[in-house]
């Protein structure tokens, strides 16, 4: 199997670390999704990360379906353990942050410089986008105060994507809410292989 992902996108290293954690062998090829790569649209009509490519010339796109193929063709070790709806629930919370996070910077590129960053964070649909990243982040360490309990799952690897990502994205943001679960959780999976070997860069 082969992986198409690129280094900074929250979608694909969630599905890379559910590959990982699931024991899989694939191949990973970096793609710039901007740039219209021959290899992802003949993968992913959307042009979007990630895509995997199956050993029967199928592929998987959309980082949760693959997580959901990833878990119904090896269930162990389980991606969503014994309280599903909890993992699943907190795991939404996560995808919502990176969701508002990525919108939020594609919003940037669209406006092609002709609203300022500023203008555009402070204009009604990015400070709602704020709003869903500052809430989702208040409400995951909540819930990470249990789930970051529970060892590797959906609902940790999304949480530490999330927090990565926004991190990565939005350093220093006088916006970001304190999330001591989050972080303690962030630290105490730091040399967890398929956390370390993921992390975000440019």
């Amino acid at each position: 199997m082969k992986l198409l992902l690129n280094t900074t996108s929250p979608y694909a290293r969630t599905a890379h670390i559910c590959l990982l954690e699931k024991g899989f062998e694939f191949e990973t090829q970096i793609v710039n999704p901007w740039a219209d790569d021959a290899d992802l649209l003949k993968a992913n009509t959307a042009a979007r990360v990630p895509a995997l490519l199956l050993d029967d010339g199928r592929a998987l796109t959309e980082s949760l379906l693959i997580a959901l193929w990833a878990e119904r063709e090896r269930p162990e070790p389980s991606l969503v353990g014994d309280d599903a709806g909890a993992v699943i629930s907190a795991a939404g919370v996560a995808m919502g942050i990176n969701e508002a996070a990525v919108h939020t910077l594609v919003g940037r590129l669209v406006s092609d410089g002709a609203i300022t960053v500023p203008m555009f964070d402070e204009a009604p649909v990015g400070l709602r986008r704020r709003r869903s990243m500052v809430t989702g982040f208040l409400r995951l360490d909540e819930q990470m105060a249990v789930l970051g309990q529970t060892g590797m799952n959906l609902a940790v690897a999304t949480a530490i994507v999330a927090l990565d990502y926004v991190g990565f994205r939005f350093p220093d943001a006088p916006w970001m809410p304190e999330v001591p679960n989050l972080r303690l959780l962030r630290s105490e999976f730091a040399e967890h292989p398929s956390i370390a070997n993921t992390v975000p860069h440019a």
